[in-house]
C-alpha cells in the first residue's frame, strides 16, 4: 500500500516537516546535511518498527528535544510511532495500541542504501538478519517463530551466563528446539523460493552471471535433532557462555558464478550482486505476499554506474512507489526518469533546512 504523506517532528534534524508522496516516483533532493536520509528512516521506522541508521530511537531525536513524533498516512490506515528519552516507543494504528511485530509486513518496503551493502561484504549476522527481516516480512508464522526461539534463546543464555544448574539450562533445550526446527523447516521453502527468484532477475539483467545464496540450514530438519544437539553441546555452552546450536548461528554465502563473493568477490562484483540481491528482494515479497513494496533509494544513483542504475531504475517502472534521494536532478534524469512527469514529485531541502 503506498505511503501517502510523512510527518516528522523533532526527528532528526527537522523540526516540522510533512511531505506528500506520488503513488510513483518521488525525488528528495539536496546538499548532503539536508535531512534527506532521515526521510526515508522515517518511512522505514514505520514499516518495520526500527530504523536502519540506529538501534536506540532516541538517537533520532533532534537536539535539545525530549521527544519524537513520526506519523505515516495510507490509503485506510495511518500509523504512528512516539519516542521520548527515558520511555518505551509507543506505536498506534488508527488510534490502536500496537506492537512492532503488527507493523511488520504491513506496508513493506525495500531499502537499498549503503547501509544494506553489509549484506554482500558483512559477516554472516549481517545477512542473517538480512534474511530474517525479509522473510518475516513476507511470512506472519515465520516471524511469530522467530520471536518465540530468540526469546527461548535469551533465556537460555542468560541462565549459561549466571552459570546455573545443567538442568535449569536444559528446561529451555525444548522450546528452542520446538522452534527451531520450525523456523528451519519454513526457511528451507523461502529460501528455495528466494533463489528461484534471484535466477530470474540473473536472467533478465545478464545472463553471464549467476548468483545464489546458500546457507548452512539443515537439509532435513526436525526438532528430535535439534534437541539432541542441544543435549550434546551442553559442556560446550557451559564454557561459551551461548547456545551453540540452532537457526541463530546459520550462515549465509553468496556465490557469483559459484564463487565466495565475500572471499572473491571485486568491489564491481558486489555492487552488482547487491542490485540483483535488492530487485530479487521486491519480486521476492511481491511473489509471497502480493504487497508492492515501496522502493527507498538512498543515493543510490551516485554510487551506481548507468548500467546498474538502469536495473534498478527497470523495477521502477512496473508501478511500484519509489523515493529516492539524490545530491541533484540531474543524476536521476540521466537514468532516464522523467521529473517533469505530472505523476512524478520532487521535494528540495536545503541545509538547515527552516521548517
Amino acid at each position: 500500500m503506498p505511503i501517502e504523506k510523512i510527518e516528522m517532528i523533532n526527528f532528526r534534524n527537522h523540526k516540522n516537516m510533512v511531505i506528500d508522496f506520488s503513488p510513483g516516483i518521488n525525488i528528495i533532493w539536496g546538499e548532503n546535511g539536508s535531512g534527506k536520509t532521515s526521510i526515508l528512516e522515517a518511512v522505514y521506522i514505520l514499516s518495520n518498527g526500527k530504523s536502519f541508521k540506529t538501534n536506540k530511537l532516541t538517537e533520532a531525536i533532534k537536539n535539545g528535544s525530549t521527544e519524537t513524533t513520526i506519523r505515516a498516512h495510507f490509503e485506510s490506515a495511518t500509523t504512528t510511532l512516539h519516542q521520548a528519552i527515558g520511555s518505551p516507543k509507543k506505536i498506534k494504528t488508527n488510534n490502536a495500541f500496537k506492537t512492532t511485530k503488527d507493523l511488520i509486513g504491513k506496508n513493506p518496503t525495500v531499502l537499498v542504501s549503503p547501509e544494506e551493502e553489509k549484506i554482500t561484504n558483512g559477516p554472516h549476522l549481517e545477512r542473517r538478519k538480512y534474511f530474517n527481516r525479509l522473510y518475516s516480512n513476507v511470512s506472519p508464522a515465520y516471524l511469530s517463530n522467530l520471536i518465540k526461539y530468540s526469546s527461548a534463546v535469551k533465556n537460555r543464555n542468560t541462565l549459561l551466563k549466571q552459570r546455573k544448574t545443567t538442568k535449569e539450562v536444559e528446561v529451555w533445550n525444548e522450546p528452542v528446539a520446538k522452534y527451531g526446527s520450525l523456523i528451519w523447516l519454513e526457511k528451507q521453502n523461502l529460501e528455495k523460493s528466494f533463489n528461484k527468484e534471484l535466477g530470474f532477475v540473473c536472467k533478465k539483467y545478464n545472463k553471464n552471471i549467476v548468483v545464489n545464496i546458500d546457507s548452512s540450514t539443515p537439509k532435513n530438519p526436525n526438532k528430535k535433532d535439534l534437541l539432541s544437539a542441544l543435549e550434546t553441546s551442553i559442556n560446550k555452552d557451559v564454557l561459551t557462555k551461548r547456545t551453540n546450536n540452532g537457526p541463530h548461528t546459520d550462515k549465509y554465502d553468496i556465490n557469483l558464478n559459484n564463487n565466495n563473493l565475500r572471499v572473491y568477490g571485486s568491489q564491481g562484483e558486489h555492487k552488482l550482486s547487491f542490485v540483483i540481491i535488492k530487485i530479487t528482494e521486491h519480486l521476492f515479497i511481491k511473489k509471497q505476499t502480493g504487497k508492492n513494496a515501496t522502493l527507498l533509494l538512498d543515493d543510490l544513483f551516485s554510487k551506481l554506474d548507468l548500467k546498474r542504475g538502469n536495473a534498478i531504475f527497470d523495477l521502477i517502472k512496473e508501478s511500484t512507489q519509489t523515493i529516492i534521494t539524490n545530491t541533484d536532478l540531474v543524476g536521476v534524469e540521466k537514468h532516464g526518469i522523467d521529473i517533469n512527469n505530472p505523476n512524478n514529485k520532487t521535494k528540495h531541502l536545503e541545509r538547515n533546512w527552516k521548517n
